[in-house]
């Protein structure tokens, strides 16, 4: 006799209990706890584990660990190897037919309903709990760009955009895979390379383009990108409408204009140690040169974010943490604007 064959008496008297067949019917129907089966059947959880033994030895549960609880659910495969599942897996087809003539049958379907009711209200009780930390507890991502990442794939995928004063790539990284071709601009080319290293390494899908060249001279032919970003470029620049002019230019019309910048501030070290030429630029002052270069539908907004440079260590006291607020200005190039 083949072992498949020597396994199927046992297998059969597993199965002819109904307490057996009812705890599979309901594992087939949802993943439960122990507490939980025991609650759908209305048994006590001692005489639900003896069951639950025997058909763990049977191989017809699977097992997932979660803290202190444990949660199955019916595990039937098409074949082993040695035919035992596949008599298993024939035997339930059958046998969970008769399931509706069982006495118990309505009423465990009515308590698994329960069951999962109550557990879907548990979790929203957990969650009206802890919403006033919720900031605390649910969104302590390590770098921020998984999140940067899935609004930034709302973006048609395709445009070509451009990040203005580049740097080493900290913005673009979130382009790279969604726009169809990016250009980055930097007056520096060791932040080109640098750029250019650190791009490489993400995943592909964008044609990515490095230029070296200045914001009030733009490396980029008129009408040729359909987006430009320029930013925490700004309060370095002693021209500031000149910058603008050069953004208007580049993009095509209808297409958006985007700019990062520090709120104005008191930290006069950074003129030295970030040349910075500006302490932060008024947010109406940018608006107003995005107006003046041609913008319609200037936009302004304040960003749930800091800024945090590491102010330098003086003789004898401590490094301060730095935080410095930031906003945004966004304008359209006009649909109708003239070649």
């Amino acid at each position: 006799m083949s072992s498949a064959a020597s396994h199927l008496p046992t297998l059969l008297k597993v199965l002819s209990d109904p307490v057996r067949l009812r705890i599979l019917g309901l594992l087939e129907l949802e993943e439960l706890s122990v507490g939980e089966l025991s609650r759908a059947l209305g048994m006590a959880q001692s005489r639900v584990s003896n069951h639950l033994r025997v058909l763990r030895e049977q191989g017809l549960l699977a097992e997932r660990h979660a803290g202190t609880s444990t949660f199955l659910r019916l595990a039937l495969r098409a074949d082993t190897g040695n035919g035992r599942a596949d008599f298993a897996t024939r035997l339930w087809s059958t046998l969970r037919e008769g399931l509706a003539a069982l006495p118990e049958h309505d009423s465990d379907r009515m308590r698994l309903a329960e069951v999962i009711g109550a557990r879907v209200e548990q979790s929203r009780d957990f969650f009206d709990r802890v919403a006033g930390e919720w900031d605390k507890l649910g969104t302590a991502f390590q770098s921020g760009q998984a999140r940067q990442r899935a609004v930034a794939n709302l973006l048609p995928h395709g445009l070509v955009l451009a990040d203005l004063g580049c740097g080493t790539g900290y913005l673009a990284r979130a382009l790279v895979g969604l726009a169809g071709r990016l250009i980055c601009v930097d007056r520096s080319q060791r932040m080109l390379d640098e750029a250019r290293r650190g791009l490489a390494k993400l995943p592909r899908g964008t044609v990515v383009e490095f230029r070296a060249g200045e914001l009030d001279a733009l490396p980029i032919d008129d009408d040729e990108v359909d987006g430009a970003l320029a930013g925490m470029v700004l309060h370095h620049l002693a021209d500031l409408d000149a910058a603008l002019a050069e953004m208007f230019r580049i993009v095509r019309p209808g297409g958006t204009a985007v700019v990062l910048e520090l709120a104005p501030h008191k930290e006069a070290w950074m003129h030295a140690e970030l040349a910075d030429r500006h302490l932060g630029l008024e947010s109406s002052d940018v608006a107003e040169a995005f107006r003046r270069a041609g913008f319609e539908g200037v936009g302004l907004e304040a960003v749930d974010d800091r800024y945090c440079p590491v102010r330098p260590a003086t003789d004898g006291e401590p490094v301060e943490p730095v935080a410095l607020p930031l906003y945004l200005v966004r304008g359209r190039v006009p649909s109708g604007r003239a070649d």
